[in-house]
């Protein structure tokens, strides 16, 4: 078993050369803006997928299994909002899944793949929230018990996130809450973010819907018109459900969360989710004090503004 690297992902032919030993002949190949995980080619109507390492491709495999367990419900409830994959295991193992008609998400500028969130009418910034809502509340209510949910084994625990970095050993809460108040000017203090309401139950999450994952289209008032990458997905926290979205935007984040509340029925309070993302952010600026990170930065900015 190989993967291709970042010196031969270049290779179109290559590419072409790949799936046509593997019976998929395809005339036109070009790359997409990928993930940390996997290199992505769209191939005539197709999604191509090819994981960077061994361990990257078992999340592949172990995202199947989530897929065709949650398909029919997420279907029934939201149709054509996501496409099951298929696992091609050759030399070169890699997914195949149909293409949506989107662009992904993530503030990397209006291009040809991508599409900007701040360009998005108020209106479609709203019905975006919504739909949102709609996936995780319909994902949410599945009863994750009675499906084949494969665990997350030790090995795959590195390859895939985990958003309350309050769980990780080298967590230091004074360091996080010190770096967090000189990045923000004292404007935030971490214990300003206790909260004594219950922890939300936990629930089947996808627990990575990041612009990268998030399909849409600016043309239509719909907006979403997919969700892709299961691999991330997992039983945890439904707060840890949010965060990804404030990578998008701070009030996108917010305002998915008070729909989700009222389509749910839950009372989740917007306070617990801000918390999760500010200890992700104070963990990380806490492990490099002097050189703040500009990502993080970013996410922080809105939260002292």
């Amino acid at each position: 078993m190989q993967f291709l690297t970042a010196e031969i992902i270049d290779d179109l032919d290559n590419v072409r050369q790949i799936l046509s030993a593997a019976g998929i002949v395809v005339h036109q190949v070009e790359k997409l803006p990928g993930g940390s995980r996997s290199y992505a080619f769209a191939a005539d109507n197709l999604t191509v997928r090819f994981p960077k390492a061994e361990v990257i491709w078992n999340v592949m495999r172990r995202e199947k299994q989530i897929i065709d367990a949650i398909y029919p419900y997420i279907e029934e409830k939201l149709p054509h909002k996501i496409h099951k994959i298929v696992l091609i295991e050759e030399e070169y193992p890699f997914t195949l899944s149909m293409r949506f008609n989107g662009k992904i998400c993530d503030n990397r500028g209006e291009g040809k793949h991508t599409a900007d969130y701040g360009t998005l009418s108020s209106s479609q910034q709203e019905n975006m929230a919504r739909q949102i809502a709609q996936f995780f509340a319909a994902l949410h209510a599945i009863d994750y018990t009675v499906l084949n949910i494969p665990a997350v084994d030790s090995s795959l625990t590195e390859a895939m996130e985990s958003w309350d970095v309050t769980k990780r050993p080298d967590f230091d809460y004074e360091a996080a809450k010190t770096a967090l108040l000189q990045q923000s000017s004292g404007k935030l203090n971490l214990d300003d973010y206790y909260s004594t309401a219950p922890i939300p139950v936990s629930a089947l999450c996808h627990n990575d819907l990041s612009g990268s994952n998030l399909l849409i289209n600016p043309e239509e008032y719909g907006v979403v018109t997919g969700i892709i990458d299961f691999g991330n997905a997992r039983v945890v926290p439904i707060e840890q459900e949010f965060f990804p979205l404030y990578k998008i935007n701070h009030r996108l984040a917010h305002d998915t969360l008070k729909i989700y509340n009222k389509i749910a029925r839950k009372n989740i309070e917007i306070n617990i989710i801000d918390a999760l993302a500010l200890k992700y952010i104070a963990y990380g600026l806490s492990k490099n004090p002097r050189e703040a990170s500009p990502y993080l930065l970013n996410l922080l900015k809105p939260f002292c503004d």
